[in-house]
C-alpha cells in the first residue's frame, strides 16, 4: 500500500525622434530588476538583453534573494552574469576597461557552513533550499520497490548552464547528485532507491542510489572546507537532485532539486 504523499544587433528599442516634446534620452534611463524580467518576458533575444545592459545605466538589487527571484522569473544565466558585472548604479564607459578582479561570493562570513548548497551564478553564490520528498514501498507478490516521490513533474529551480557549479558542505557519498524521473501517471518525480524480494523462508533486500542514477561530478575541496562538485560531462535536459541519501530512514527526507532547460 503506498504511503500517503506529503509535499527565468543592438537593443530593439521604438525608435523615437529626441526632437518630439518630452520625449527622454537613453542617457537618462535607469535600468533595474524589473527593466530586466520585462525584456525577457517580452521575449527579447538574450543578446539583445546583454548589450541593452551594457549600454544603459543600471541600479540593480543583486542580494543574493534578489538574483534567485531573477532566476525564477526566466532570466538567464549569461544575462545574470551581465548584470553582476554592470553592479549596481555604474554608467557604462565607452573606455576600454581593464579586466575586473573575481567578485566575492558574498560578503565575509556570510557564507554558511552547515547543510546548505550553492549555486555560482555570475560570480555569487545563490541558496538553494530542500525539497521534503516520501519514501514509498510497493509490495506485491513478494517484491517490493521503494522509490523517493518528489511533489511535481519539474523544480520550481530552473537553470540554463549545462555543467554548472555547485558549493555544497555534504560529499558526495552524503549527498550524491542523482537524476530524477518524472512519473508516468502522476504529478511527481521519482527516484527508485530500494528493492527486494521475499519467500517463505527468507529474501533479500537492497537499499541506496543506483548507480546507473548517479551523476558523475568533478569534486575539489574548497579551502574553507567546502565541496566544490561540478558534473563530468554536459547535463541534458531534465529533473536533478542532490538526495541526502541517510536521510529516508524514518520514510521522508531531503533533496536539493532542480531542473535544468
Amino acid at each position: 500500500m503506498k504511503m500517503t504523499r506529503v509535499v527565468l544587433t543592438l537593443i530593439l528599442v521604438a525608435a523615437v525622434s529626441l526632437s518630439l516634446p518630452g520625449a527622454t534620452s537613453l542617457a537618462q534611463e535607469v535600468l533595474t530588476n524589473d527593466s530586466v524580467i520585462q525584456m525577457v518576458k517580452a521575449g527579447l533575444p538574450e543578446a539583445v538583453v546583454i548589450a541593452k545592459i551594457k549600454s544603459t545605466s543600471s541600479k540593480f538589487d543583486l542580494k543574493t534573494d534578489s538574483l534567485v527571484s531573477l532566476k525564477k522569473a526566466g532570466v538567464s544565466d549569461k544575462v545574470l552574469e551581465a548584470m553582476v558585472a554592470a553592479g549596481s548604479g555604474a554608467a557604462p564607459s565607452t573606455a576600454a576597461a581593464a579586466p575586473a578582479p573575481p567578485a566575492p561570493a558574498l560578503a565575509a562570513g556570510a557564507l554558511k557552513t552547515q547543510d546548505v548548497i550553492y549555486q555560482l551564478v555570475g560570480g555569487k553564490f545563490v541558496e538553494m533550499f530542500p525539497t521534503s520528498a516520501n519514501l514509498e514501498t510497493n509490495m506485491a507478490f513478494f517484491q517490493s520497490k521503494s522509490e523517493v516521490v518528489l511533489e511535481g513533474k519539474k523544480a520550481q529551480y530552473r537553470i540554463s548552464e549545462k555543467q554548472p557549479v555547485f558549493l555544497s558542505t555534504y560529499s558526495s557519498t552524503d549527498a550524491p547528485l542523482v537524476r530524477l524521473k518524472p512519473g508516468d501517471e502522476h504529478n511527481d518525480r521519482n527516484l527508485k532507491i530500494g528493492s527486494g524480494a521475499f519467500m517463505p523462508f527468507g529474501g533479500t533486500q537492497k537499499m541506496g542510489v543506483r548507480n546507473e542514477d548517479k551523476i558523475p561530478v568533478t569534486i575539489e575541496r574548497d579551502p574553507r572546507g567546502f565541496y566544490k562538485v561540478t558534473p563530468s560531462a554536459a547535463l541534458a535536459p531534465g529533473e536533478y537532485g542532490f538526495i541526502l541519501a541517510t536521510g529516508f530512514g524514518a520514510g521522508s527526507g531531503k533533496i536539493y532539486d532542480f531542473g535544468v532547460d
